[in-house]
């Protein structure tokens, strides 16, 4: 080898040398300087889920870097269980920024209590929480803990998400099943699998991490749809009732059986209904009146105790007591419906204001809301059993998106109707006066529909007189005019339209020059777009 050559070698490994220390060191700056820039930081999360005999066992487990006093809001931890979903092994401890362990969570720090909504009537779901923090920032906080669950029918909804406004920079999800046990998955801006198949178990695991803060925008997508996931479900499962995820006719085969037998009437009921349907040919007529007698004598109550979160009360109770969930109204229904001879689907469906798209490839439950579709000769009515709304109106809450309608065998996927343009028209109307003073008096007459008329009609049915006022005066009259009265007037039960009419002062809008009088274009609400 001659002089060059080996000249060439040695510059060559000391370049090399100084490249990767300045990898190591720049990795080292790193993680402190992007610390500081959030209130924390979480550095780990790993979730090792493991099948063993029929049941799943979950363990978190997180490190997380708190670098001030806001940042102290994730020091306050919330660990939800129930009946099936039981939680123990509960660990925490804090590190200075030296890394010397300064805390340790004591078993009287973790306290207990019930999780159940403003809306529900009875819920087994409950928390544990404890907050562990410490004087002098940075400083990591490590908490653990184990979940048990007996009957399942998806294994992990997964993303290594805390908080849309904190980073993570290293996650971890494992999964251990027996050798025999089949799975399906879906993923999405996650590592891809990595498979290791032992003597009597397989291992799968995926790695993940969030930096891409997500500032909420107008109109964005569903946030779900950015951020990194996994969902794993089981071939197999035992929720209530045997059921199988391998096609979406085994899933809803399983929720036909879920459902079956739940549909006996009360003989009162029974006589209560020949009553209010007597001489009445249509059938869409029939329905409406059913369906106005639904919303008259019963009330939305959330019901969440065992499978009740997936299984409704029969119709019996909801006859007797006349209250249910979002389930048990529409399986009530669906009863009512079937003892005057109208068939009926008890459908599933994702409801909220951004429409999320079902994953047609990945059989599962993904919805959070049962409705009614009952198909007539000539048209489909759809019903939403939980609404004080205009019949056959599903509004924007469950408007154009994927619905799941359960039938034996059968089961299939259409469309909701989407909202069309004449469905959400508003009307305004001015009239310009001037009083004695000579100041210009206007009259307003709004008319409303779509998702304006859905807040108002809530506004006018289920809030107080004097809340009513604050929201209607902050949210739908011009700030360039002074409020002097206001009247709301609802159309007929079964219309979708409400009409807001007001006067007020509105010197501001004018302005003279000589004899002319300029008037200024009233303005209207334009939402605030994020500049490019």
């Amino acid at each position: 080898m001659n002089l060059s050559t080996m000249l060439n070698k040695v510059y060559s490994c000391k370049t090399l040398t100084i490249k990767l220390l300045f990898v190591v060191i720049t990795q080292l700056i790193f993680l402190p300087l992007s610390a500081t820039v959030y209130d924390a930081v979480l550095v780990n999360y790993r979730t090792d889920l493991q099948i063993k005999n029929n049941k799943l066992y979950t363990n978190k487990s997180y490190e997380l870097i708190i670098n001030n006093r806001k940042g102290e809001a994730y020091a306050e931890v919330s660990i939800p269980y129930s009946k099936m979903n039981k939680v123990s092994k509960i660990e925490a401890f804090i590190k200075d920024k030296d890394g010397i362990l300064v805390k340790n969570l004591n078993s009287g720090d973790v306290k207990e209590r019930s999780m159940m909504a403003d809306f529900s009537f009875y819920e087994d779901n409950f928390v544990k929480e404890f907050t562990l923090i410490h004087n002098v920032y940075p400083y990591t906080l490590c908490y653990k803990y184990q979940q048990q669950v007996d009957d399942f029918f998806y294994i992990d909804n997964w993303t290594p998400v805390m908080n849309s406004d904190i980073p993570t920079l290293n996650a971890v999800l494992t999964l251990d099943v027996p050798v025999d046990y089949k799975i399906a998955f879906s993923q999405q801006l996650v590592d891809s699998c990595e498979i290791d198949t032992l003597d009597k178990s397989i291992k799968y695991i995926w790695k993940g991490s969030y930096s891409m803060q997500i500032v909420p925008e107008i109109y964005a997508p569903e946030i779900s749809n950015l951020k990194p996931m996994v969902r794993i479900v089981p071939d197999k499962f035992k929720y209530d009732q045997e059921g199988m995820n391998s096609s979406w006719k085994a899933y809803g085969n399983w929720e036909y059986r879920l459902i079956e037998g739940l549909n006996e009437l009360p003989e009162t009921e029974k006589l209560q209904i020949d009553n209010l349907i007597e001489g009445v040919k249509d059938d869409k007529e029939k329905v409406k009146i059913l369906y106005h007698y639904l919303q008259d004598e019963t009330r939305y109550i959330n019901i969440s105790i065992e499978t009740g979160g997936m299984k409704p009360y029969p119709a019996s109770y909801v006859a007797t007591n006349k209250y249910g969930d979002c389930k048990a109204l529409s399986n009530y229904f669906k009863s009512v419906l079937s003892y005057v001879g109208i068939p009926s689907f008890y459908t599933n469906i994702y409801a909220g204001d951004l429409i999320k798209n079902i994953d047609l490839n990945f059989p599962s439950m993904q919805f959070n809301h049962v409705i009614l579709c009952v198909p007539l000769p000539n048209d489909s009515l759809w019903l939403d059993c939980t609404s004080n709304g205009p019949f056959n109106y599903l509004g924007t809450f469950t408007q154009n998106r994927d619905a799941f309608l359960i039938d034996k065998d059968n089961s299939f996927f259409t469309r909701t109707p989407a909202l069309l343009k004449q469905n959400v028209l508003e009307i305004r109307k001015v009239l310009i006066n001037s009083d004695s003073a000579n100041v210009p008096v206007s009259e307003f007459h709004n008319t409303y529909k779509g998702e304006n008329y859905e807040s108002l009609f809530g506004l006018s049915s289920s809030v107080s007189e004097s809340k009513k006022s604050q929201l209607i005066r902050n949210n739908f009259i011009s700030t360039d005019v002074d409020l002097l009265n206001y009247n709301l007037m609802p159309s007929h039960r079964d219309s979708a339209v409400i009409q807001l009419n007001y006067t007020a002062k509105a010197d501001k809008l004018f302005r003279k020059y000589g004899k002319d009088q300029l008037i200024r274009i009233i303005p209207f609400s334009i939402p605030v777009f994020k500049e490019p």
